[in-house]
């Protein structure tokens, strides 16, 4: 699950972040960041303005309302899709 969020927006609260970087099956490039003493993933940056933030992490959830679900074609079939919402398959 990914939260699009603009870098601006965001503000790590405590401790700093370690970073790598991934080359896409698209080829560009992606900066992941990553607590570095537990090793889990709180943002991708893949464009400048734009963090993917890993809702997981966040304190309160309770206000996050899914917009699009993507991927649907390898999703799990434990997770559940509204009939009307606005899907995306894998190959976009």
């Amino acid at each position: 699950m990914s939260l699009a969020v603009s870098t601006s927006a965001f503000r790590l609260l405590a401790g700093e972040l370690q970073t790598f970087t991934v080359v896409c099956d698209s080829g560009r490039r992606k900066e992941c960041a990553f607590c570095p003493g537990c090793g889990t993933r709180i943002y991708h940056r893949g464009m400048e303005a734009v963090l993917s933030i890993k809702p997981g992490t966040l304190d309160d959830t309770s206000w996050l309302e899914p917009e699009a679900h993507y991927w649907t074609r390898s999703r799990q079939p434990w997770v559940p899709i509204p009939q009307d919402a606005q899907r995306f398959d894998d190959d976009g």
